[in-house]
């Protein structure tokens, strides 16, 4: 009994992440369209900012919502000032670059640096053409 009772515990909460996660991709995109790629960014810092929740959920829809914002915002450079992360040795930089960013804006949590990874997904999918 107690087995099934954490089955659907898991089930519930997944279920909870995943409506969670629409409504955060619903909302990055409709705010992505008025705004250029560094404003979206800037955004994702200042809603991680006021976030009481560290927990996994809230991390995936951070990304969430930054990874729909920036697919829809206006291109205005953004990429050509962060490493490229094709190898290992540029992703370390891009690491680097992520903590460095994450404290030019106040935020030294550890979750900070992963919030940049959906820029770094951007900007390669800028690259290749594909949007």
């Amino acid at each position: 009994m107690a087995g099934s009772k954490r089955v659907w515990l898991i089930v519930g909460l997944s279920l909870g992440v995943m409506a969670e996660g629409r409504q955060y991709y619903e909302e990055g995109t409709r705010l992505g369209r008025s705004l250029t790629a560094t404003a979206c960014l800037d955004t994702a810092f200042a809603r991680h900012a006021r976030a009481a929740s560290t927990s996994m959920g809230r991390q995936i829809t951070e990304g969430v919502f930054l990874e729909a914002c920036l697919r829809t915002s206006t291109p205005d450079g953004l990429c050509d000032s962060i490493p490229a992360t094709g190898n290992l040795n540029e992703f370390l930089r891009f690491s680097a670059w992520s903590v460095e960013q994450c404290r030019a804006h106040g935020l030294t949590d550890r979750n900070c640096p992963r919030l940049l990874q959906p820029v770094a997904n951007d900007c390669r999918r800028r690259a290749a053409g594909s949007g």
